[in-house]
């Protein structure tokens, strides 16, 4: 009988774990198909790549970043927004789950959404059921609302950068012409330079420089990417399996069982990006903003910047934000015409502002109903 109830217990807590590490690689390769794309989209957008080539550089940045700079994130995601005791493997499987079919969901309508915010979303919805339930307050509000805070201003942010830097930028770069619009534009304006530039091979060197340097940033956004996004992720599994050193039964010996967990979700990332990433590689690289080799290196070092500084900072912010922030810094200070589609403007926003609530909210029921 003893024995019965041991193994009984020991499949139930087998499954549980299985079901958690199911539900967490589930997002990764949601955020590899959303979040991580936008890495991808730049350099394959500017032509500056191909597909392929991207995504062997973008995985030994990405690895560098979730094994070696995340560990401020991860331990915030997995004791700083609830209480620490609270988190049970349950709650976790229903955090990753409802942020996993968010993400996938928005992935489908091409929102390029924010992982980091649907993950410590839900985590907070769980923490506001429960203490409906159990009475008290059991979420971390002082930590939340710096969290909030954050994600609130890291946009802004990102737009200053990108504006700052491109301006910056500009001023060593006189002229465009990196476009036909570009070309024409200059023609008209300053057309003995533009004439010079084409026929001197200036223009032609100056591209290689600039695919240079947007190679090197998007690196730079990998590495930014693996120390925050895919630290939301990886401490919210981390959470759930209250730090064993054992999942789905089977032993981890002498390997740590966090770096063990950074690699499974990290390979769950590159999935997600090569089985699904196109659908947002042609939303950021080619609609929402007309690329050249400059704009994106600019785009993505500015943007990059934030996301690790908040890392190293511990907080989980919106890389998705950020990014976009950093997108319409360029832009403004491009000094012509708006380039951003509006359609594509309010897909973004529109996904921003709901994945906080619709996140909190599912968790919290599926806490209340099912936990």
């Amino acid at each position: 009988m003893f024995m019965s109830v041991y193994f009984q217990c020991y499949y139930v807590h087998m499954l549980d774990e299985l079901l958690l590490l199911i539900s967490g690689l589930y997002l990764a390769w949601s955020l590899g198909a959303n979040d991580a794309t936008n890495i991808i989209s730049m350099a394959v957008g500017s032509k500056t790549i191909s597909f392929k080539k991207a995504m062997v550089f973008f995985v030994i940045c990405l690895a560098f970043g979730s094994i070696f700079l995340s560990k401020n994130v991860i331990k915030t995601v997995s004791s700083g927004i609830v209480d620490s005791e609270l988190i049970t493997i349950n709650h976790a499987i229903i955090a990753l789950f409802v942020a996993a079919v968010w993400v996938h969901f928005a992935t489908w309508k091409h929102w390029p959404v924010s992982i980091s915010q649907s993950v410590v979303s839900g985590v907070m919805g769980i923490g506001i059921a429960e203490s409906f339930r159990i009475g008290g307050n059991l979420v971390e509000w002082e930590m939340i609302l710096k969290v909030a805070s954050v994600w609130l201003f890291s946009p802004v942010i990102g737009f200053l950068a990108g504006f700052l830097i491109f301006k910056l930028i500009r001023g060593f770069v006189p002229y465009k012409h990196m476009h036909l619009e570009d070309t024409i534009a200059d023609l008209v304006a300053h057309p003995f330079a533009t004439i010079r530039d084409w026929t001197s091979g200036r223009l032609r060197r100056r591209e290689h420089i600039f695919k240079i340097i947007l190679l090197l940033s998007a690196g730079y956004m990998a590495v930014a990417l693996g120390a925050n996004t895919i630290a939301s992720t990886t401490g919210l599994i981390y959470s759930g399996l209250g730090d064993r050193d054992q999942l789905v039964g089977v032993s981890f010996g002498t390997w740590d069982p966090l770096l063990v967990v950074k690699l499974l979700v990290l390979v769950a990332v590159i999935l997600g990006v090569v089985t699904y990433g196109h659908k947002l590689v042609d939303f950021m690289g080619k609609r929402l903003l007309k690329l050249n080799p400059m704009r994106g290196a600019v785009i993505q070092s500015s943007a990059s910047t934030v996301i690790i500084v908040a890392a190293l900072l511990g907080f989980p912010v919106s890389s998705t934000g950020i990014f976009v922030g950093s997108f319409l810094g360029v832009n403004s200070g491009e000094d012509k015409e708006d380039k951003m589609k509006n359609e594509a403007m309010i897909g973004l926003a529109v996904a921003f502002l709901v994945t906080i609530p619709v996140t909190a909210f599912l968790s919290g029921v599926l806490t209340w109903f099912f936990v």
